[in-house]
Parts: structure tokens; sequence; C-alpha cells
């Protein structure tokens, strides 16, 4: 069996400055330089780590879906959803299993759904 792991989430869009914004001021990271060669912007959200957010500019159809999504660990479930609607986002629909795990489903400004979730670690 191939171990496998996720090392990046790639956003199509044709504005992709936007979303940079977005991701690095939720996440507080900052965003490498804009490569013009490639049209990428990368994130790097976790230090130390190869895991990364790729924003690639491309021309938008009509028919384009917004299925990318990651899953966001957060500490408090409602500064992050607060947090998120300032930056321009919007708050989708909030789950919960009969456990009392909680998850809220959000979308960034152009979108792209997103999922929050307590990270119980911290």
């Amino acid at each position: 069996m191939v171990k496998a792991k996720v090392t990046t989430v790639m956003f199509n869009s044709d504005k992709p400055e936007e979303l940079v914004e977005f991701w690095s001021n939720f996440l507080d990271v900052k965003a490498h330089p804009h490569n013009a060669s490639t049209e990428h912007i990368w994130l790097f959200p976790t230090e130390g780590e190869s895991f990364k957010l790729g924003f690639q500019r491309v021309a938008m159809m009509k028919s384009h879906s917004n299925e990318v999504h990651i899953d966001v660990a957060v500490d408090d479930l409602d500064e992050a959803q607060r947090l998120a609607i300032s930056l321009g986002g919007k708050h989708v629909k909030t789950n919960k299993v009969s456990n009392g795990f909680e998850w809220r489903v959000l979308e960034d400004p152009q979108g792209h759904h997103f999922c929050i979730f307590k990270d119980f670690e911290h």
C-alpha cells in the first residue's frame, strides 16, 4: 500500500490575489511572492512542513465548480467563524454529531467551501 499525504490544495481563480489575502490573514501566514511565469502564489501554513496552499490564475468558465475545500483545526469555533466573516467569508452550515463533535462549513469570498473544527489537542 502506498503511503500518501496531502501536500497541496490548489484553488483556481480568475482573481487569486483576493483568495491569497483572505487565506493568509485567516491562517496568519505570509504569502510567497507571485510567480508571474506560472501564475502561482503559494502559502505554507505550517512552518517546517511541506504542505502548501496554491492559488493559480485561470480564466473561469460559467460551469466551473467550487468543490475544492480544506479542513482547518481551530481553538475556538465562534472566533474563527467571526474572523472568516470579517474577511469576506460566509457561514454555510453547522454540523454536529451525537457525541458532540461539531464542524462548520464556511465559504471564502469566492464561494470555495472549507470546514473548521475544534482542535482538541490545544
